[in-house]
C-alpha cells in the first residue's frame, strides 16, 4: 500500500517540480519574455503603420487638432524614471545590496502611479479640448481617436506590467531571494524598459501625426 502512495507524492511532486534547476527556470521566462515582447512589438508597430497609412492617404486631415496635453511630457518623464529606477534595483541585486533593490523598486512604483494618472488626466484634457469632435467630419474623428487609442493600449500594458513589478517588490520587502526570484526581477526590468520604448515611439508618431 506505501508504493503508490510514494508513486502519486512523486507524481505530485513531478507537477510541481517541471525544472530541475532554478536556472532553467529562469532561461524559460526569458525564453516566454521574447516571445512576448515580439507579439507586442507586432501589435504597436502595426497601430502605427495603420495610423500613418489613413494619414498618409486622408487629404481631409484636419489641420487644427489641438497639441498634446502637458500632461503627456509628465507621463514621459515617469515611464523613463521607472526605466532607470528598475535598472539601478538590478544593479544592486547583482551588489547583493538588498536595501537598493527595496529602494530602485519603491521609486518605480510611484513612478508607474504619477504616470497612469498623468495618461488618465491627459485623456480627461483631449477630451476638453475638443467639445464638438462627436459632430466633426470622420477625418477628424479619426485623428481625436488616435491618441486616445495610442495611449489606451499602450496603458493596458502598463497596467499589466505592475503585476510583476508588484510580485518583486513583495518579494524583496517580505520573502528572501531565490534565483528564479532574481530573474524574475531581471524579466520585469526588460518588460518596462520594452514599455519605456515603445512609448517614446508612440509619442514621436503621436507628434508626427496628430
Amino acid at each position: 500500500m506505501t508504493a503508490p502512495h510514494r508513486s502519486e507524492k512523486q507524481g505530485r511532486e513531478g507537477v510541481r517540480g517541471v525544472y530541475a534547476r532554478e536556472e532553467d527556470r529562469v532561461a524559460a521566462g526569458s525564453m516566454g519574455l521574447l516571445l512576448l515582447l515580439i507579439t507586442l512589438g507586432m501589435l504597436f508597430g502595426a497601430l502605427v503603420l495603420v495610423v500613418l497609412a489613413v494619414r498618409l492617404n486622408d487629404a481631409a486631415w484636419p489641420k487644427d487638432l489641438p497639441s498634446l496635453p502637458w500632461q503627456t511630457w509628465i507621463s514621459t518623464v515617469a515611464i523613463v524614471g521607472v526605466s532607470v529606477a528598475l535598472m539601478k534595483a538590478v544593479a544592486s541585486m547583482r551588489r547583493g545590496s538588498d536595501a537598493g533593490v527595496r529602494t530602485g523598486l519603491g521609486i518605480a512604483g510611484v513612478l508607474v502611479i504619477i504616470f497612469t494618472c498623468m495618461q488618465v488626466w491627459a485623456w480627461l484634457s483631449w477630451y476638453d479640448a475638443m467639445p464638438q469632435w462627436a459632430a466633426a467630419t470622420q477625418s477628424h474623428r479619426i485623428g481625436v481617436m488616435g491618441f486616445w487609442v495610442f495611449t489606451a493600449v499602450h496603458i493596458t500594458h502598463v497596467l499589466g506590467g505592475m503585476v510583476p513589478l508588484g510580485m518583486v517588490g513583495w518579494y524583496a520587502v517580505c520573502r528572501s531571494w531565490t534565483v528564479s526570484r532574481q530573474g524574475l526581477l531581471h524579466h520585469t526590468a526588460i518588460y518596462w524598459h520594452f514599455l519605456d520604448a515603445v512609448w517614446v515611439m508612440l509619442l514621436l508618431t503621436m507628434l508626427l501625426v496628430l
